[in-house]
């Protein structure tokens, strides 16, 4: 038999309602025997309804299963030989510290539960534990005098100082690590003429800021040669040469475009018909001839990366760019009441006088340097 649309939809509607209460309420992960996770939701449910019964009897009746299913693991970690047992306590003893934080701050569940276990002293003890396992690994990883090593080395020390502020040396130790484990990358401007080594010196200083930028926060740095240069750098690991394969800049080029305008209907002047005098109207003509002059830069940069141990070429890349700059104006022959007011305006202008080479070669870079910023954050995203 076909339920009714009316019955059906009040059918989903309590299904819903009774889901949402047993979320809401923690009884649903109290029945999966997630009990820390009961234990929130119920809290959660009784700061905003403390008279809520659902969400009482699963607070009392999950706590103690929560502390229980949580000292189990515990014990377990204490006896196992995992390298991060002592990463897994802090994180067993900050859950149970938010259980006991969680039922403080509601004064429901503080009523019901009102002196739940906090473990503070065990956490710092663990704590300290966290940081020496750490450490030890630290040095471990650090010994082997690999780069990826060093990037490994460098993230336990980070977990160090997260653990214990200042553990021994470990400020030392992180920056030791960091330089070890960053990606040193010597970048070589290009060289062009004379004439326009200052328009591509000023793309190539916006460049490496930008790349800089691009790579923030990720263990690898590029350095200018005069940066190496003064830091002695003896070791670095890639080198990023970039190149103007081929440019030109001025290249101009001229034309023109002429048309005959109409416009119908125009007064041309009056007529007398019978003593009275009438508006006279035909049809005006004009040669409208528009000019145009282009001149367009472009050229190509070239990119590879190369292994400085072996000078093998990891990866080479070419970025084309180009910009045309142009000025336009008209002059016409005829009435000028066949022009439309744009036209007139446009007949009215001089060619504007065009920018100066230096300027036009930094403009024909500009995609390219978006492409090489984009080129090089996708190099060296792993790092």
């Amino acid at each position: 038999m076909k339920i009714p649309k009316f019955y059906f939809f009040v059918f989903c509607f309590v299904l819903t309602v009774l889901a949402f209460n047993s979320c809401v309420s923690g009884f649903g992960s109290y029945k999966r025997g997630d009990y820390y996770q009961a234990c929130l939701e119920a809290v959660d449910r009784l700061r905003s309804k403390p008279d809520h019964k659902k969400a009482q009897y699963v607070l009392t009746s999950a706590y103690p299963m929560a502390l229980k299913s949580e000292q189990r693991e515990i014990d377990q970690l204490k006896i196992s030989q995992s390298p991060d047992k002592y990463d897994a306590l802090v994180e067993r003893y900050n859950r149970l510290n938010n259980l006991a934080t969680n039922i403080y701050n509601c004064p429901k569940a503080y009523e019901l539960i009102p002196n739940p276990t906090e473990f503070y002293k065990e956490l710092n003890a663990s704590k300290q534990d966290a940081a020496a396992q750490n450490y030890a690994l630290g040095m471990k990883y650090m010994s082997s005098g690999t780069i990826d090593d060093a990037r490994t080395a460098y993230r336990y020390f980070l977990h160090v100082n997260d653990y214990v502020k200042d553990y021994r040396d470990v400020a030392d130790k992180i920056e030791n690590a960091r330089y070890a484990g960053t990606l040193r990358v010597i970048v070589r401007k290009p060289i062009t003429n004379r004439r326009y080594q200052l328009s591509a010196d000023f793309f190539f200083t916006n460049l490496i800021n930008e790349m800089a930028q691009a790579t923030k926060n990720r263990l690898v740095r590029f350095y200018t040669p005069d940066e190496a240069m003064r830091e002695k750098m003896q070791n670095p690991h890639q080198y990023l040469v970039m190149n103007f394969e081929d440019f030109s800049v001025g290249d101009v080029r001229e034309s023109k475009n002429t048309r005959e305008l109409k416009r119908d209907s125009v007064v041309v002047g009056t007529v007398k018909v019978e003593g009275k005098t009438y508006n006279a109207y035909n049809t005006v003509k004009a040669d409208f001839t528009t000019f145009r002059r282009e001149i367009s830069s472009g050229g190509v940069l070239s990119v590879q990366i190369i292994d400085a141990y072996n000078n093998r070429v990891f990866d080479y890349k070419n970025f084309t760019g180009q910009y045309v700059w142009f000025t336009e104006w008209a002059s016409f022959k005829g009435d000028d009441r066949a022009l439309a007011d744009a036209q007139k305006k446009l007949c009215g202008r001089q060619p504007d006088v065009p920018p100066a080479d230096q300027d036009l070669f930094i403009e024909f870079t500009k995609p390219i340097y978006s492409q090489v910023v984009s080129y090089v954050r996708s190099a060296y995203n792993k790092y």
